[in-house]
């Protein structure tokens, strides 16, 4: 540890996060986890050397044992951002190279009962929080393939994030979290919160709290941090709560980011009543800011608001492009009011005017609700393209690996939910790998090149809940013979009200 280092941790006692990491340190690792990366990864990860920012991070010392960064123990137990990636098992949840630039490394971790929480890298900007973790066990999680039974999840720990204070919300797009066992003894999870609708200073604090998830099969007293922080009170949490779980955290600066963050009022309301406030084009994900007043539609009727979509709009670049608005979750209050924000795709800060095009449903006939298209994969040649009612679906590429499907796609146009992708046999019948209940589908948001990936993999568990171990039935061989067709299906009634359309001078 340099003396620098130490001569920090002896004045401050380590009750607060004040401990700075050199600069050029967080480089050196990230160009070495760099010019470490397999080979084989290359096709999900690609970098170009990069200026990394300054970081500045640290553990709170709260009765508990903290490893620091720049400890030979803190050296041992960091994992790069980019080093989370290069597992094969990881998926790209948004553009690593952005990560990189943007992160600060921390390695802060707390040992109880022999696991530990490790708090690896936090990476920011206006729009999106990452927060990087290493959960490890002095005894094995599991043995063999058993690695997702009951009695390893019960050993594993439950994390809540505390950002600036205030409970932190799991990003609502479907990239809002990762994680896998590196081995039996290690697993690493990442989650991606969604910070545009606060108000967050560029100093900030995050704050990692660590349960078993055996112990929420019991009532967890009332003063327990976790019951605090699901009723908006993790203010209150004493030192002595946070040292009864596993705790950990670390300062975090977010304007390094703010060279490439650019936030650009709006201010459009629609006759729907749903209110356009800002865009803000960030390294990690554009998102526009939407929100709708209690009471309803604009005609005064107060139960109009349960037939309220907040997201029926979009979005149009003054090119005419049609900006991918991500499939995602929002929310609405009982009154009307909602405060919600969309994350879109094939824009960045140099977008001068946003189109936004209101839409809504019109009930299609019984068979025009949905178009389907089957193909042989034997027939495919591609780029493979389906046209819909306001644009077309491009399928680049299908592979095939033991237990695993992988769909590579774009969309040109207007869809407004979907593609959707059904994997079938000769017969029509479902040749996802382990079958309808036996199959996850994760769908990967490549930034860099505005485009996805449907991941089917096979997660199949008997009635006891214990994940059923992968056999010759699900390998790429097998997998390869049973899936010949695949299946495009778009959804039809949509209508674009190019007449209420408005365009907005982004300022």
């Amino acid at each position: 540890m340099n003396k620098r280092l130490k001569k920090l941790i002896s004045e401050t006692g380590m009750p607060e996060c004040d401990v700075k990491i050199s600069a050029e340190r967080v480089k050196e690792r990230v160009v070495s986890a760099i010019n470490a990366e397999p080979p084989e990864r290359k096709r999900y990860m690609k970098y170009r050397i990069v200026k990394t920012a300054a970081a500045a991070a640290c553990a709170a010392a709260i009765g508990i044992t903290t490893a620091f960064a720049a400890s030979p123990a803190g050296k041992e137990a960091i994992s790069s951002i980019m080093a989370y990636f290069q597992n094969e098992q990881s998926n790209q949840l948004t553009s690593i190279e952005e990560l990189a630039k943007f992160n600060e490394e921390i390695g802060a971790s707390v040992t109880k009962d022999g696991i530990t929480l490790t708090l690896d890298n936090v990476a920011a900007d206006d729009n999106f929080v990452h927060v990087f973790y290493t959960i490890t066990s002095d005894t094995p999680f599991y043995e063999g393939d058993d690695r997702y039974s009951n009695e390893v999840w019960d050993r594993l720990l439950w994390t809540e994030c505390v950002i600036d204070g205030k409970v932190a919300g799991l990003s609502t797009n479907n990239n809002n979290g990762d994680s896998y066992f590196a081995d039996e003894h290690t697993y690493k999870a990442m989650r991606k919160y969604n910070i545009s609708t606060e108000t967050i200073p560029d100093n900030f604090k995050v704050e990692l709290f660590g349960e078993t998830n055996g112990a929420f099969k019991t009532a967890l007293p009332d003063a327990s941090p976790f019951n605090l922080i699901w009723s908006d009170r993790a203010a209150e949490i004493t030192d002595e709560q946070k040292a009864s779980v596993w705790y950990v955290c670390a300062d975090v600066d977010k304007s390094a980011a703010e060279v490439e963050t650019a936030s650009r009022d709006i201010g459009v309301t629609l006759d729907s009543g749903i209110i356009l406030d800002k865009a803000v084009f960030s390294p990690f994900g554009n998102q526009v800011i939407v929100r709708t007043e209690a009471g309803g539609e604009a005609d005064g009727d107060s139960s109009d608001y349960l037939l309220r979509a907040v997201d029926d709009f979009a979005l149009f670049d003054e090119n005419g492009t049609c900006l991918d608005i991500l499939d995602m979750g929002a929310s609405m209050a009982a009154d009307g009011s909602s405060l919600n924000s969309f994350e879109f795709l094939k824009a960045d800060a140099g977008t001068k005017k946003l189109k936004i095009v209101p839409t809504h449903y019109e009930e299609p006939a019984s068979d025009k609700r949905v178009t389907k298209t089957n193909v042989k994969l034997a027939d495919i040649t591609y780029p493979f393209t389906v046209e819909s009612e306001h644009g077309k679906t491009v399928v680049t590429d299908v592979r095939v690996y033991d237990g695993r499907v992988e769909v590579d796609y774009y969309i040109d146009g207007f869809i407004k939910y979907g593609p959707y992708f059904e994997l079938l046999n000769d017969n029509g019948e479902s040749a996802e790998p382990g079958g309808k209940l036996g199959c996850i589908l994760n769908t990967e948001v490549h930034h860099d090149t505005n485009s996805y990936t449907d991941v089917y993999s096979y997660d199949a568990h008997d009635g006891n809940g214990n994940r059923i171990p992968m056999d010759d039935s699900v390998s790429a061989e097998a997998i390869k013979k049973n899936f010949t067709t695949l299946e495009i299906t778009t959804v039809n009634g949509y209508v674009l009200d190019e007449d209420k359309a408005v365009t907005a001078e982004l300022r």
